[in-house]
């Protein structure tokens, strides 16, 4: 048994008795020791330990604990709010006891905290964070002819890439990531903002190709306002990756959305339901390396007003690089026809972006988007 498991029975152990007994109590106070000692030997073993709860199999170190798939408190403390915990070598006997009495507050009064907690000595926990095949959200009134173009983007011919985002997508659908692929093909991208500083790849002439298309041009774009930004080459790598690998878990619920106009509401219950999934398959499957990927595919359709999915029963603030990716997949996907209507112009895309900033799209990252569109354009 490793001693991860074995700190996560203690763990468990020490949840249950808290719940009967006050951490005074002689049995409370062993099972938290049992937990300390479950702790030090974890952090002789490993030097940053996190722990991950989304609902399913607890996962450590980018792998899911399949050993324990039926452990019940996975669940709980998702629910509760405490999806991600990690500990430090300065953790404290004190620390942890009050770890507890805040687990179990939570547990049982279902408290709300707007943040993560990090004010405990070595302990870290809250909800997930690191580091578009989906029905768009975009105003209700559509043009129903095309807008004069505006020349803002050097279309780029990425006939390779794109079929290699093909096979990516097509990988994801039986379950697996395509590591190696998705960084090679973010490799590539990057090396075209050294010539141009908003390129996009042609819109296709096939609608069933659209995923492919948005989660190229996503990357492309997140990338290029990270440069513009200052973020150094490896942070828009990672960044790169997470921008592509945005919605893959579109790919895991059985049935193409990118030619659909309007949803049922089971039908929409699906289609949200893809952020979960593709979070899941980057940790299950893709594992470490891919945390911010897995951070960014959960949030990136969280809005600032509350609205969006998933629904949290807590609401920290996602991650910065959830909050740009929601931008640059908007973008991208108004700047590509549909079916139900004809592709944006860039002007009216950033004049939307800068009319959401704050409602549904992040005010920072919105604004960085629309300022990078807007210096694209022609005089």
């Amino acid at each position: 048994m490793s001693e991860a498991i074995r700190f996560l029975h203690a763990l468990a152990q020490a949840l249950s008795t808290t719940a009967l007994y006050s951490p005074g109590h002689p049995a409370a106070a062993r099972s938290i020791e049992a937990l300390w000692q479950a702790l030090q030997a974890l952090l002789a073993a490993e030097e940053h330990p996190t722990f991950l709860f989304l609902g399913g199999a607890p996962i450590h170190a980018g792998r899911a604990l399949h050993e324990l798939s039926g452990w019940p408190w996975g669940q709980r403390l998702s629910t509760a709010g405490v999806q991600r915990l990690e500990f430090e070598r300065d953790v404290t006997p004190a620390a942890l006891t009050e770890f507890l009495v805040r687990a179990q507050l939570r547990l049982a009064s279902g408290i709300e905290a707007d943040t993560a907690e990090n004010d405990l000595a070595g302990i870290r926990f809250g909800m997930v964070e690191v580091a578009d095949g989906e029905e768009e959200e975009e105003p209700a009134q559509v043009q129903a002819e095309p807008e004069p173009e505006e020349v803002a983007e050097p279309v780029l011919d990425l006939t390779d890439e794109l079929a290699a985002m093909a096979w990516i997508l097509a990988e994801a659908r039986e379950g697996r990531v395509a590591r190696s692929e998705a960084d090679t093909v973010v490799r590539i991208l990057a090396s075209q903002l050294q010539a141009q500083p908003l390129p996009q790849v042609a819109t296709p002439d096939d609608f069933t190709d659209y995923p492919a298309y948005l989660a190229i041009n996503t990357a492309l774009l997140a990338m290029a306002v990270a440069s513009v930004a200052g973020i150094d080459r490896r942070g828009r790598h990672l960044l790169g990756v997470s921008a592509l690998l945005a919605d893959i878990g579109m790919m895991r619920l059985g049935e193409p959305f990118e030619l659909r106009d309007s949803l049922s509401p089971e039908d929409r219950a699906l289609m949200e339901s893809h952020t979960v999934r593709g979070a899941q398959l980057l940790l299950d499957v893709a594992g470490r390396g891919f945390e911010l990927a897995a951070t960014v595919a959960l949030e990136h359709h969280l809005r600032p007003d509350g609205n969006g999915y998933p629904t949290r029963r807590y609401a920290p603030p996602p991650h910065w690089a959830s909050r740009l990716v929601s931008a640059c997949t908007a973008y991208s996907s108004l700047r590509a026809p549909r079916p139900f209507r004809p592709a944006w112009a860039p002007s009216r895309v950033a004049t939307y972006l800068e009319e959401s900033a704050g409602t549904v799209f992040d005010i920072e990252a919105a604004r960085a988007v629309a300022s990078l569109v807007r210096d694209a354009l022609p005089d």
